[in-house]
């Protein structure tokens, strides 16, 4: 998949329960094209790649978009493997230009 241009960044980090927590920021927050709107597509637009790929993967975990917030969380099971999933979100975030 080739790499987009993307007004947004994410930022990637873990929940206090010890899930990947990515959110999603305006690389320029006084951008028209990176308002409210846009950022939830983006959120929406991340997910589902998300949910899509852990699908083929039959992967466990489970992925929360959570709009309010520009973030996604990818909720991992005892039975994932962690490095696994920091490389599944590293690629899909480069597929979708936000790194």
């Amino acid at each position: 998949m080739t790499k987009r241009k993307s007004p947004f960044y994410a930022q990637v980090g873990r929940t206090d329960a010890g899930s990947i927590r990515i959110t999603v920021r305006a690389k320029n927050p006084n951008d028209r094209d990176s308002g409210y709107r846009q950022l939830a597509v983006c959120v929406y637009n991340l997910a589902a790649v998300m949910e899509r790929r852990s699908e083929k993967m039959r992967a466990g975990w489970v992925v929360s978009p959570q709009v309010f917030n520009s973030r996604i969380d990818l909720e991992l099971t005892e039975r994932d493997d962690e490095q696994a999933a920091a490389r599944f979100v590293a690629e899909a975030l480069a597929d979708l230009g936000l790194t």
